[in-house]
């Protein structure tokens, strides 16, 4: 076996364990989603406990196991097919699934043994404050298992910048330095695809790390070491983290985008100057706009408020950036629509609508109206599934072929699970876009009164994504059984 053939093997087997961990664990999420969801019809019944319970967990599971393990696995791949170069250290890479895996086991405990429901974001002091609803021991397996995540995400990180770094690239020049000079005869020597990794893993690791002394006071605290820690403090601390942490999914997903237009269009992507320069921005904002999901704690300075409004919008600036060159890039040249172009290109559509209705979120003006509704929901559903789910659903389908060696089971019935999973989703995130507009509340085990007609109508559309995410997964694993038979 040639040393690339190795290399590839290696990263082929790394991230099939990532992929196919994220798969199994999103498959659950989504299930406990829909049922928190037709719990609200009054057609099943929860008690108050069990149902925010199960929004916790279906909230972590969504984000750390299908989201992080999704796309963790998807970059290790990648990022050895751009750089042609091994992984830096596989038994890192070894290291934080089994550390993530440590993370998903504890949170499990807590939730499902343990009763915790203090929501995913766990806002201080929730945790403390559970009126009998949960035992002190749960709040301290819940941030042992976020703990773990945490450092899982940690190694990552520095393991992608490290394989950067490795096959000979400079991290400066990899986060969009370069550039700031005017492109060099022959181009840039930093292949514009790693641009988003290389952002993402050094906004994490600056993120992480206060993120991790607020972890700790909770312990301290849990264990009675500590009696009480700021409210406000704790949460621009957590915001600080828990903004950014979209990004470990938002940005590697634009980085999945680049790879596949320049594969599939078999050349660079238009405007890569321009691309490089508007990561450069999201490394210089990216982990100092957390506090614009506080501006209605009135105590946060006025300036700090106009900041963070400022500064979000300077984020979208990145994004504006990807959809022009993906765009623009799949317009100017011929490619074959197979649905992982299919996918890509709903990807897209959601990315839009996700970006601007966030937009909105950051507006002050506006922000007083929806800040604690369902619009919020709404928002972070379009973000993580019409566009970052439906990017991984593309650029899974465009490289099962690349891990099995094996054309897809059933393009037919991709196609289908496609159309059920983004005709779905539009209606029920629309749903909630609609109650949040006319002040339904989020974070509620009830509809707000005179709007669970809206519940209702969402049902239907619910249902038929959660059936297209399952003939999504069947037919990816039903490729990759083809491909072992086939080896």
């Amino acid at each position: 076996m040639t040393e690339k053939k190795q290399h590839l093997e290696e990263a082929k087997e790394l991230s099939m364990g990532y992929f196919l961990t994220g798969m199994v664990i999103l498959l659950i999420a989504t299930l406990l989603g829909f049922l928190k969801r037709l719990s609200q019809t009054g057609i099943i019944e929860f008690r108050a406990t069990s149902w925010y319970t199960l929004m916790t967990l279906h909230g972590m599971a969504a984000f750390v196991g299908g989201g992080v393990f999704l796309c963790m696995g998807l970059t290790w791949y990648v990022l050895v097919n751009v750089l042609d170069k091994p992984l830096h250290s596989t038994k890192l890479v070894k290291l934080g699934y089994y550390i993530f895996m440590t993370g998903v086991a504890l949170i499990v405990i807590a939730t499902l043994f343990g009763n915790y429901a203090a929501s995913w974001v766990f806002l201080h002091p929730l945790s403390f404050e559970a009126a009998g609803a949960w035992d002190n021991w749960a709040v301290i397996v819940w941030v042992l298992g976020v703990i773990c995540a945490g450092v899982a995400i940690l190694i990552v990180e520095f393991e992608v910048l490290l394989t950067i770094k490795s096959a000979g690239y400079s991290i400066i020049n990899a986060v969009g330095v370069e550039a700031l000079a005017p492109e060099p005869e022959g181009g840039y020597k930093t292949p514009v695809v790693l641009v988003p990794f290389a952002v993402n893993a050094v906004g994490m690791i600056i993120a992480t790390i206060p993120f991790a002394g607020l972890l700790i006071a909770f312990l301290l605290q849990g264990f009675g070491l500590v009696s009480n820690i700021d409210a406000l403090l704790a949460k621009n601390i957590l915001w600080w983290f828990g903004h950014p942490v979209v990004y470990a999914l938002l940005f590697p997903s634009a980085g999945f985008g680049y790879y596949m237009v320049e594969r599939l269009t078999g050349g660079k992507i238009i405007g890569e100057r321009l691309t490089k320069i508007a990561w450069f921005v999201a490394v210089a904002v990216q982990n100092i706009i957390g506090s614009h999901h506080v501006y209605q704690d009135l105590v946060n300075p006025l300036p700090v408020h106009v900041s963070q409004q400022i500064l979000t919008y300077a984020i979208t600036i990145p994004s504006l950036a990807s959809l022009y060159v993906i765009i623009g890039t799949l317009y100017l040249r011929k490619f074959e629509w197979d649905i992982s172009a299919k996918f890509l290109f709903l990807s897209i559509l959601g990315w839009i609508l996700a970006g601007l209705s966030g937009v909105v979120n950051a507006t002050i003006f506006w922000n007083v109206y929806i800040h604690n509704t369902l619009w919020i929901v709404a928002h972070f559903h379009a973000m993580a599934i019409l566009n970052i789910m439906m990017m991984l659903a593309a650029i899974s389908y465009f490289l099962i072929r690349d891990y099995t060696g094996t054309e897809l089971y059933n393009e037919k019935l991709a196609r289908i699970g496609m159309w059920h999973i983004y005709i779905g989703v539009m209606g029920f995130v629309h749903m909630w876009f609609i109650q949040g507009i006319m002040g339904g509340i989020r974070r509620s085990m009830t509809s707000t009164p005179n709007l669970g007609l809206y519940t209702w109508l969402s049902i239907p559309f619910a249902l038929a994504a959660l059936i297209g995410f399952w003939l999504s997964v069947f037919v990816i694993l039903k490729t990759i059984q083809n491909g072992k038979q086939n080896e």
